[in-house]
């Protein structure tokens, strides 16, 4: 987890900002991973959404995000993973480390206010949070 920096001038003190990047280094990418997650780990869901997690030992968390085919097209099914990826950068620095994670996303969502308290719930109800 990198910690920036940055000087407020207003003030004269050091703010400390969290980095929300998502770099390709903290996704699962390869189809043998993802099943792998889907075989061996542990299932939580909620209308909407259903997350797969496995413990992987001494690795910052990693996740990826899979959007059904029940979407009314693709441009739905992007729309989906794009704002489940920017929740998911919100929430990346307050959960535990070491897990991979996969969400498969559902139709029923619209907003990234929906995506955001879905995904703590399930993070919670996971124990995965800080």
């Amino acid at each position: 987890m990198r910690r920036r920096n940055t000087e407020n001038t207003g003030y004269g003190f050091l703010e400390t900002r969290q980095d929300r990047s998502f770099p390709k280094s903290l996704r699962v990418r390869k189809t043998r991973e993802i099943d792998l997650i889907f075989e061996k780990g542990a299932r939580f869901s909620c209308k909407g959404m259903r997350m797969h997690i496995l413990l992987k030992e001494g690795q910052e968390s990693r996740v990826a995000f899979i959007a059904v085919r029940a979407f009314s097209g693709a441009v739905a099914r992007n729309r989906a993973k794009r704002l489940a990826r920017e929740a998911w950068r919100h929430i990346r620095n307050s959960i535990k480390p070491g897990y991979d994670i996969v969400f498969v996303l559902y139709p029923g969502f619209e907003t990234f206010a929906e995506y955001y308290s879905a995904m703590q719930y399930l993070l919670r109800k996971a124990d995965l949070l800080l």
